[in-house]
């Protein structure tokens, strides 16, 4: 086998605007893959063969066909090295079949160093079938394709899409009557584009405190109680997960590596990309040294490490949100890991043992915590075997010395594990292992966890720790509203104690009585009280600001001395009762509206700001967070449509106002002022519509029977139309 002369470079730190480079075997699902990047990344999509054809005036087949096999491969290779050299910034890059040749692999190498480069890998059964291989064919497939793993930085699992295979004929070509078509790809396209904007840095370093109680916006460290489902690589591997239902239940999913071997490279990647589909939560990964076999052989405690080691840098390549890394290593293995981590977060880690002589008293356990600090882990966790039950007030007490160090710290985890050690799990307030009703173990270890995270809550509010809160619906016309079955339902599911209701003598007034309730929680707030209670609000979101509606009002509560306490510990004091000082306003109609757009809209109408149009009808509080939800997610033309033409043209201008505060934003509204008006010919026709109107509208919105008149229809690519109705809550549906 072929080895590098050089090795690849493994920093994983790169310019904002570096190329993003897709390596891969042909099959593999570069050529999507990237045109998904290109769109997610707003960056300009260059393939080999387009690039290929733009300097020779040919084709690659006709090339060959033209000047031979020796000077195809000769001229491939030098237009590859060049079509990269003269695009390090600002692209997303597909490579060919040059990349299985080694002058290429060793540029890529080289290239490394200062670019992101993704090996693609997918099923060979899949690929085989998809390009008609002989057998012959894929095994010479099989021996090239894995050296792409050394020419390249990160690694991305293209796991089969549902959608993509619904949408295939019984020959297995793409079968465009079917109702997925235009779906196709859709699942493999959320995944891609949340892989590479983590690669790349854009979901990294941005701050929730303008909007610290949306919980897309603030890592799981930086929450109260936060907890990880815990899955063993042989949990999978035996099918004793139900993955699906692992999409709740948890704030984060950690998978352990608990086998190793040279199998299991791929199948370490196929399991975190099949997790990230399915919970879409971060992902931490461990590795279980006394369960992997590889201490068992006879090997050297060096040659132990050596392997942990190298199951930690293939889960850098799969740029997962953290690593636990054992700080039993060598220091020179953990200052390399951290150095190589790239976006990803390391947990230094240590369980300790019942026979170990650190207890949580001795100042030992104290000083490997601050030297895994100075290592520079952005997080320390520290396990250990519960022998009595005292040992749960001896973590606590741990944990309160870090806690009073004086300035920032990287958080710590601290607590016990076995069935002694529960009572601690509970009150670990950050990322505690958990288990799952879906996940089915035969076998026990005492390292895994006993309690769900259900089962936590519950205690933390049995124990008095959380309060049971009122929540409630505020605005008119509330008394049919789905609201408080929805939200008492999900409570349980959580193992809260709180309430959700409507008021009995719903009024204005209410408010200054719930201003007076110590355990009031927060309140929706619907039509027609969204601008009273916005002039009663101490503070407001972003969100708001941009919105100009609130749909959401929380509490914000007092110190003992009178004093409130600021807005991130607001956050995560969020079901603890206390006085009220004031009401904090916040929108999440744009969250929900964004998320449905953003999973139901099919690759085919990827968001592009320079075509991409949108389509909003109404123009109250609803309508304009889905203009908010339109911008946020890049479309840059969006035409509103009211009955009243004055509405609509406040809302276009309220929101060009504030495109015009943002530094690349101009106009971004326009206004429909007929439903007789045709489509504007200069821009394409919508391809995402949100019909905001109300079950029982005023004068100045559309009837609730309102037809969309058929020009304003004709995209011809389909998109999603999502119907809101407010009725108390709003309602969406998909229709493509």
């Amino acid at each position: 086998m072929h080895h590098p002369s050089s090795p690849v470079d493994k920093r994983r730190k790169f310019d904002p605007d570096a190329s993003l480079v897709l390596v891969g075997i042909r099959g593999c699902g570069k050529r999507s893959l990237g045109f998904v990047a290109a769109t997610a990344l707003k960056r300009r999509f260059i393939t080999e063969d387009h690039y290929f054809k733009e300097v020779t005036s040919y084709t690659r087949h006709e090339y060959l066909k033209r000047f031979g096999s020796q000077e195809f491969q000769k001229r491939d290779i030098e237009i590859l090295k060049t079509m990269l050299d003269n695009h390090r910034s600002g692209c997303v890059i597909e490579c060919g079949l040059g990349s299985l040749t080694r002058p290429v692999q060793e540029h890529l190498r080289q290239y490394s160093a200062t670019n992101p480069i993704v090996y693609i890998v997918r099923d060979m059964d899949r690929i085989q079938s998809l390009l008609g291989l002989e057998d012959q064919s894929v095994k010479l497939l099989c021996e090239g394709d894995p050296l792409h793993r050394t020419c390249s930085n990160f690694e991305f699992y293209n796991v089969e899409d549902r959608s993509s295979i619904s949408a295939v004929n019984d020959e297995g070509s793409p079968d465009r009557r079917c109702v997925d078509y235009s779906f196709k790809l859709k699942e493999a396209k959320e995944d891609f584009t949340r892989f590479v904007r983590f690669v790349t840095g854009m979901d990294v370093g941005h701050t929730s405190y303008d909007s610290p109680f949306v919980l897309l916006e603030t890592p799981p460290e930086l929450r109260s109680f936060t907890h990880a489902i815990f899955v063993r690589s042989s949990d999978l591997i035996e099918g004793a997960v139900k993955l699906p239902e692992l999409e709740s239940g948890g704030d984060a999913i950690e998978l352990c590596v608990d086998r190793w071997g040279p199998e299991m490279t791929p199948i370490l990647s196929k399991q975190v990309s099949l997790l990230r589909r399915n919970a879409r939560t971060p992902i931490i990964i461990s590795i279980d040294k006394s369960a992997t076999g590889i201490a068992k052989g006879g090997l050297s405690s060096a040659e132990v490490d050596d392997i942990y080691v190298s199951i930690a840098e293939h889960a850098l390549r799969l740029a997962v949100e953290y690593l636990a890394v054992d700080l039993g290593l060598e220091r020179p293995q953990i200052r390399e890991i951290i150095r190589t981590r790239g976006m990803t977060k390391i947990i230094g880690q240590r369980i300790f043992e019942p026979t170990e002589p650190e207890t949580w008293e001795s100042e030992q356990c104290f000083s490997l915590y601050l030297e895994a600090e100075k290592l520079g882990c952005q997080l320390v966790r520290f396990l250990r075997v519960a022998t009595t039950r005292d040992d749960n007030a001896a973590v606590a007490k741990f944990t309160n010395k870090v806690q009073s160090l004086p300035g920032e710290h990287p958080p710590a985890i601290a607590y016990n594990i076995g069935s002694l050690g529960r009572t601690s799990q509970v009150f670990n307030s950050i990322l505690t292992s958990v288990t799952h009703p879906a996940i089915e173990r035969t076998r026990d270890n005492v390292h895994d966890p006993q309690i769900t995270s259900r089962d936590a809550v519950k205690a933390l509010f049995q124990s008095y720790v959380l309060d049971p809160l009122q929540f409630f619906i505020l605005g008119g016309n509330v008394a049919y509203s789905l609201s408080p079955a929805m939200h008492n339902a999900a409570f349980r599911h959580c193992g809260m104690s709180h309430t959700y209701t409507i008021p009995d003598s719903p009024s204005l007034a209410i408010v200054d009585r719930l201003g007076r309730d110590s355990h009031f929680g927060g309140s929706s707030v619907v039509q027609p009280w969204r601008v009273q209670l916005s002039h009663k609000l101490a503070a407001k979101s972003r969100h708001v600001e941009a919105i100009g509606a609130i749909n959401t009002i929380m509490p914000l509560r007092a110190r003992a001395d009178g004093t409130m306490f600021p807005l991130q510990e607001q956050a995560s004091r969020r079901n603890q009762a206390g006085p009220v000082l004031g009401w904090y306003g916040e929108n999440t109609d744009w969250v929900g509206i964004m998320t449905c757009i953003n999973h139901n809209l099919s690759p085919r109408n990827a968001i592009s700001p320079l075509k991409t149009t949108g389509l909003v009808i109404g123009a109250g509080g609803m309508a304009r967070a889905a203009v908010y939800a339109m911008l946020r997610l890049g479309c840059r033309k969006i035409f509103i449509y009211n009955r009243t033409l004055s509405r609509a043209e406040s809302v276009a201008r309220h929101f060009n106002s504030w495109a015009a505060s943002q530094v690349e934003l101009t106009e971004v509204v326009y206004v429909l002022k007929s439903l007789k008006d045709e489509w504007p010919v200069d821009v394409c026709p919508p391809c995402m519509i949100a019909s905001c109107v109300p079950a029982d509208p005023d004068l100045d919105e559309p009837p609730a029977n309102f037809e969309m008149p058929m020009q304003w229809l004709g995209s011809p690519t389909g998109g999603v139309v999502l119907e809101v109705r407010t009725l108390g809550e709003w309602q969406i549906h998909v229709i493509d």
